[in-house]
């Protein structure tokens, strides 16, 4: 009897093993039959059990129904779980037959419902949820590439600049800055946004030599975006080396007396170093030698309207030249008292202002002319446009002549 009392209890035993086992079975059976409901009850029975808690096979099945009710739910919680399950598996047993034949497509999946979670929070600006779950998209990526599992996850450059740039609006700035660092290794060219916020890291962090690196890089990528020689202009005026910028541009003009976008980019880069502006635009102190830079520019920008008469462009920021002269002299003119205002001082100053509007009109005029026929402009292209604008109006308005401020009136609200 004991001898069959023992032979019942091993029977027993196995039976229960079996039974077990065959949970994990039926979970499979109905995951490939989307009864995902009735897989999720037979794979919970399976992992609260002793005898199959344990087993690889047990947990990659989960991972399998978590990532199909992530995927069809677009569940980034469900992924999390399937992440979790997947991981568990290849700790008990790394080298899981199943996981060698299918995980990359199914770990993929739960790589990019998580990821996909981080773009539809960023687009909800809820910035700490977004870099979470960037972040942990990030790790999902890196284990399963670790695991050698004959096949790889590839990276995916937006969200890694994302990740920064969710992470800089969230206040995490040495996060942001891991992140926008590695971005801007992998070269990526899908928003100068990248290349804006991390140089400013470098500037904050005394990096110049980063900082100077990471705008030359951005100017390649981004070669009609202002603002970067507006950056590099900050640079330059920062580490006092504006001097040797002035030299190195006017040598290359020297060297290449026909190329227009280098004439006219001299001319620039002169203007802003007259008239130096912080991150946010606004004005700083004027150089000393502000008036011998400002004849310079003045210069410069006929020199390039020689070659190209008609761009818009140079048009715009040679009338801007004059006219924010005029600008800053109508400023002095309003800061004079009652009795200053009918002084020789203020009649000279009257002058002035009268001479430079009457100077900046006939190249607005041009410029206008130009961005007209353009059609659809470029954002960069837009702003001066509407820049331009602006001034018409304002002189239009002091030469008394409403019919031209009201026909550009409606030129700007056609853009806006």
């Amino acid at each position: 009897m004991k001898k069959l009392f023992v032979s019942l209890l091993f029977c027993g035993a196995s039976m229960a093993v079996m039974a077990q086992k065959a949970k994990v079975s039926s979970a499979d059976d109905n995951l490939k039959s989307d009864k995902l409901d009735a897989a999720k009850a037979d794979i919970e029975a399976a992992l609260s059990n002793e005898k199959t808690k344990d087993d690889a096979r047990t947990w990659y099945v989960k991972g399998k129904i978590y990532e199909a009710l992530a995927t069809k739910n677009k569940s980034a919680a469900d992924a999390l779980v399937a992440y979790d399950a997947f991981k568990k598996a290849l700790e008990i047993n790394p080298k899981l037959p199943e996981a060698l034949l299918e995980m990359n497509n199914r770990m993929f999946n739960v790589y990019a419902t998580v990821g996909n979670a981080g773009y539809a929070n960023l687009n909800e600006q809820k910035w700490d949820s977004s870099y979470a779950y960037f972040k942990q998209a990030s790790e999902i990526r890196e284990f399963y590439n670790g695991k050698n599992l004959g096949g790889s996850i590839p990276t995916d450059t937006a969200m890694v600049f994302y990740s920064g740039y969710a992470a800089q609006q969230a206040g995490k700035k040495d996060e942001a800055f891991n992140s926008l660092k590695e971005a801007a290794k992998l070269k990526f060219k899908g928003e100068p946004a990248l290349y804006v916020v991390l140089a400013q890291q470098y500037e904050e962090r005394g990096d110049n030599a980063n900082w100077i690196a990471t705008i030359d890089t951005a100017k390649a990528y981004f070669p009609n975006d202002k603002r970067f020689n507006d950056m590099e202009m900050l640079y330059y005026s920062k580490t006092g080396k504006t001097n040797e910028l002035i030299s190195m541009m006017e040598k290359k003009v020297n060297e290449n007396p026909n190329d227009f976008p280098l004439a006219l980019d001299y001319a620039i880069r002169l203007d802003n170093v007259a008239n130096p502006r912080d991150e946010k635009g606004n004005d700083l102190p004027k150089p000393a030698n502000y008036d011998e830079l400002m004849d310079k520019a003045e210069a410069a920008y006929k020199k390039a309207l020689a070659l190209k008469g008609d761009d818009a462009t140079a048009n715009f920021q040679l009338g801007a030249l004059y006219f924010n002269r005029a600008v800053a002299f109508n400023k002095e003119l309003n800061g004079m008292d009652s009795k200053q205002q009918s002084s020789p001082k203020a009649k000279e100053l009257q002058g002035k202002v009268q001479g430079l509007m009457d100077q900046s009109l006939p190249f607005f005029e041009k410029a206008d002319a130009g961005f007209s026929a353009q059609g659809k402009l470029e954002p960069s292209d837009k702003r001066t446009f509407e820049s331009c604008l602006y001034a018409l109006q304002k002189i239009y308005a002091i030469k008394s002549q409403p019919e031209k401020v009201e026909a550009t009136k409606k030129k700007l609200e056609s853009l806006q």
